[in-house]
């Protein structure tokens, strides 16, 4: 049995794109049309947080790792004595 499901969907096809072809947009059943500047800025807020966090998660790694190989090095230097 195949059920059928109607979804509101902004399709952007970016052909000459390096990277991505196709970005599917899903609007919620109460929405009817969004203004261009609207999603422009939901795309932008969503990408931008998106690599907060990235950036966020690798600065922590970084600083972990940093920490870590200082605490090695100070106990082969105190111990090799």
């Amino acid at each position: 049995m195949i059920k059928g499901v109607n979804k509101k969907v902004i399709e952007i096809n970016r052909p000459d794109s390096a990277y991505f072809e196709r970005a599917v947009l899903y609007l919620k059943p109460d929405v009817n049309e969004v203004p261009l500047h609207v999603a422009q800025m939901e795309t932008l807020e969503y990408f931008n947080s998106e690599k907060k966090k990235k950036f966020s998660k690798n600065w922590l790694l970084f600083l972990l790792g940093a920490v870590s190989s200082g605490i090695v090095c100070f106990v082969i230097f105190y111990f090799w004595k």
